[in-house]
């Protein structure tokens, strides 16, 4: 008889430790996450990921940012999505304490009888009346815990996807900066084509009048013009566009924001940062960040269902007491009165819900973990692609540029043939136009890689900070 009390004490104590055990999960990914990007130049350079737009040392960049990280629209709702879940994690934690709770009652009370037979009467009376409230549901099997822990979990989670909103909507700042300075420059080279295509027509009206050539050279010019006017209109379009994406990512008015340019944010870039660990890049990036809390939200809800199997206790008390007077022969009536009670709830048969809640909590554990695993190869190769696109992206500036100053040496040396009666007009303005496309392959080619260079740094886990996030959670955690 002892051994099997013995026995029984000891299955008890492992159902209780079991179900106590911590939620908290050990992300160790099956993925391997190498030592190095491949496609990362060795070097060490010293550069401010955090807050990267300030490698540009443009005061107005800058600005913008900060006026984005502090009135952006869409953060804001990030904010308040992470209060709520904030909120709802206090109230989950507040769970695990007793509840009291006090009630009392005043009144008074007055009669007055004539019958016509007796002597009238009167009386008053007054009544007092308190009484205290009190349960308590022990967490003898972590259920509450848990619940408690997946709402921090989720929380946290929150917090992350505020910082991940930071780094997008810093990231799309600079790009729509970037767009305004490309595209402005574009309309600058635009209008030199159209000019110098003019100048081609006149001279080709001319040499068609003295019937040197045919209708269709003439006509031929005549349709780039129109083609090229056409893309003007296109492009002023294009950059209103982009002025009014940054009213609203900034949260100004767009009847009143207007950017003025000054400088080339798009010729002096940054040096590519080098040095980065795929490690510390991994821990930097609030996306996974933000998973991993996931995943732990949903362990937790899974030790939530597990400890439904087990019986749940319950403490009652109720205690009263009061005091009434009546103005009569008789003294005051007073009591005290109080009530304990132990309560206990276990499941017998649930026709299979329980175990079907477990198995949906533990197949929703399994893919927030694959989600993970999926998120942590999906910003290595971000990483690796950014990378490469960059180094890409610089060497096509280089020949472009080459290309650029051989068409500038070729337009030169046409003009000086021209000007010797060695060449017709026409193969002068070809050289001319010949500089102005190559002009325009390098702004849009110096725009994809200033807006690459932002996407490598939003892939190393860039552009986010915690000033001005509420931080009571971690506080809770800790």
């Amino acid at each position: 008889m002892k051994k099997n009390l013995k026995l029984t004490a000891l299955s008890c104590s492992f159902i209780i430790l079991n179900a106590c055990s911590q939620t908290q999960l050990d992300l160790s990914s099956s993925m391997e996450i190498p030592a190095s990007f491949s496609q990362q130049q060795a070097g060490q350079s010293q550069q401010n990921i955090q807050q990267w737009w300030q490698n540009w040392q443009d005061p107005q960049l800058n600005r913008l940012i900060e006026q984005g990280l502090a009135h952006n629209l869409d953060l804001a709702l990030a904010k308040g999505r992470l209060t709520e879940a904030q909120a709802q994690s206090r109230m989950a934690n507040a769970e695990l304490g007793a509840n009291v709770g006090v009630s009392g009652t005043a009144g008074i009370g007055y009669s007055d009888i004539n019958t016509g037979i007796i002597n009238p009467a009167s009386s008053r009376s007054h009544a007092l009346l308190g009484g205290l409230t009190a349960s308590w549901e022990p967490d003898l099997f972590g259920q509450k815990r848990s619940d408690s822990d997946a709402a921090q979990a989720v929380a946290l989670s929150y917090q992350q996807q505020v910082y991940a909103t930071q780094l997008l909507i810093t990231a799309q700042i600079a790009e729509s900066y970037f767009n305004i300075y490309a595209i402005e420059q574009q309309q600058s080279v635009l209008k030199q084509q159209i000019n110098a295509l003019q100048q081609l027509q006149r001279y080709l009206t001319g040499r068609f009048q003295a019937g040197q050539i045919n209708a269709y050279e003439r006509q031929e010019v005549a349709k780039q013009i129109s083609a090229a006017q056409a893309q003007q209109a296109t492009l002023q379009a294009q950059r209103d566009t982009q002025q009014r994406q940054l009213a609203i990512l900034t949260g100004q008015s767009l009847q009143q924001f207007r950017l003025t340019t000054q400088g080339n944010p798009l010729v002096h870039l940054p040096a590519i940062p080098t040095g980065q660990m795929p490690a510390e890049v991994l821990a930097r990036r609030p996306d996974l960040s933000a998973n991993a809390q996931q995943v732990q939200a949903y362990a937790a809800k899974l030790a939530s269902a597990k400890a439904d199997l087990l019986p749940r206790f319950d403490l009652q008390f109720l205690g009263q007491g009061g005091r009434i007077d009546v103005n009569n022969d008789l003294s005051y009536l007073s009591g005290i009165g109080s009530f304990l009670s132990l309560g206990i709830q276990f499941p017998l048969f649930t026709n299979g819900r329980i175990q079907a809640n477990i198995d949906a909590s533990d197949a929703r554990l399994q893919q927030a973990l694959i989600q993970y695993d999926k998120t942590l190869l999906t910003a290595l190769a971000e990483v690796e692609n950014a990378y490469q696109q960059q180094y890409a992206l610089r060497q096509q500036n280089q020949q472009l540029n080459q290309a650029l100053q051989q068409a500038q040496q070729q337009s030169k040396e046409a003009k000086r043939l021209f000007q010797y009666g060695d060449q017709t007009f026409n193969n002068t303005i070809s050289a001319q136009l010949s500089v102005l496309n190559y002009q325009q392959q390098l702004i849009q080619s110096q725009l994809e890689t200033a807006k690459s260079l932002v996407g490598l740094y939003k892939a190393l886990g860039g552009g986010w900070q915690e000033k001005g996030i509420n931080n009571s959670v971690n506080d809770e955690a800790k």
